[in-house]
């Protein structure tokens, strides 16, 4: 007979200051090739082509993000990032078609040991139903990728915790929050739509955390050629339709403020596909729908069948990302919790991750 001793930890004995710490590397002979800090170096060049602006996006200095870059090539035997000669700040850098491969295979590796690590853990210390606590959480479409990624890295800690989510555009959920839908953490593509909760008493006052800022980039088909290197570019005539979201959600309110600030807002309306969400335009692009459409960056980053035909400057288009706390939470101790981990460290690197700037 099994004693108590040997029994697996139900969910009331997991600890609070207890997590799992899964660390996962590619290596060649012994030599590490790609681990999390390779990646994140990787996947920043990979948007930036240039070390220098990747070391910037991270928050490393030059010389470290070189350094790793080196020990990746090294490693590797082959070369993962090719940099351009020009002192040691100049020239540029790209991912070689074998760096892309290595750090897809990378990032998919992780993905799929963290989300399949947490469920284990889950099933160890004791089954959803006893979890000790469940949360509801309502988020923004455009933050489904790494709100997954997020959760999947928060199972590591709180194995324990139950979290149902539903997504929608932030101004969609905000009006179901005010009807009276069930949430313990609100987590906004625009900082706005919290601000208006709170006027009306849904959110905790002084709950709002500022997560990330996201930007604006003009997408396209892969493989289609589409002289777009500008936003006056949108309005040439070899540009049919140009996919827009509709101006009551953020995404659709940044890109009509940004559009009304250059003077092409009323010359661009003619051809315009209005659609619900970041989403949506990815879905308008694919499907050929449209030539063209404006979306956040970070969807822009990781829609792999499309290609970023320019992104806007930061200082011209951005918006913060934010979440805050259900004034109606059955739990606020473990929304606390939570709210806290999507400003941790480990949820900065999932933000950048995801083409996002962390705040």
């Amino acid at each position: 007979m099994m004693s108590s001793a040997d029994r697996p930890a139900s969910g009331s004995n997991w600890q609070p200051d207890w997590s799992v710490d899964l660390r996962v590397a590619v290596t060649r002979s012994g030599r590490t090739v790609i681990d999390q800090d390779q990646a994140e170096v990787l996947a920043a060049i990979g948007r930036y082509n240039s070390i220098s602006a990747a070391a910037r996006g991270i928050g490393i200095s030059y010389r470290h993000a070189w350094k790793l870059v080196q020990q990746a090539n090294e490693a590797a035997g082959v070369t993962l990032v090719e940099a351009a000669t020009g002192g040691l700040r100049g020239g540029g850098a790209r991912l070689t078609d074998r760096g892309r491969l290595a750090l897809e295979t990378y990032h998919q590796l992780r993905s799929e040991l963290t989300t399949t690590s947490g469920a284990v853990l889950r099933r160890i210390v004791g089954s959803s139903d006893d979890a000790v606590a469940k949360l509801h959480v309502a988020v923004a479409i455009s933050l489904q990728e790494v709100t997954g990624q997020l959760l999947a890295e928060y199972a590591q800690v709180r194995p324990v915790v139950h979290v149902r989510t539903v997504f929608g555009a932030s101004n969609e959920l905000a009006d179901h929050l005010m009807s009276g839908a069930p949430c313990d953490l609100f987590v906004s593509a625009d900082a706005a739509q919290l601000e208006r909760l709170q006027a009306a008493g849904f959110v905790e006052p002084g709950s709002t955390r500022k997560l990330a800022t996201n930007g604006l980039a003009a997408i396209a088909p892969i493989g289609r050629t589409i002289d777009v290197r500008r936003p006056r570019d949108l309005l040439s005539s070899a540009v049919k339709q140009v996919a827009l979201a509709d101006p009551a959600c953020p995404l659709g309110k940044l890109s009509k403020q940004f559009l009304e600030a250059s003077g092409l807002y009323e010359s661009l309306r003619p051809k315009a596909l209005f659609v619900d969400n970041s989403r949506a335009i990815l879905a308008a692009i694919h499907s050929g729908v449209a030539e063209v459409g404006l979306a956040f960056t970070s969807d822009a980053a990781r829609a792999g069948e499309c290609q970023t035909l320019f992104q806007v400057r930061p200082a011209q288009a951005s918006i913060d990302c934010a979440a805050a706390i259900g004034c109606r939470t059955s739990n606020a101790a473990e929304a606390n919790r939570l709210l806290d981990f999507f400003v941790s460290p480990t949820a900065r690197r999932c933000f950048r991750r995801c083409g996002f700037r962390p705040l």
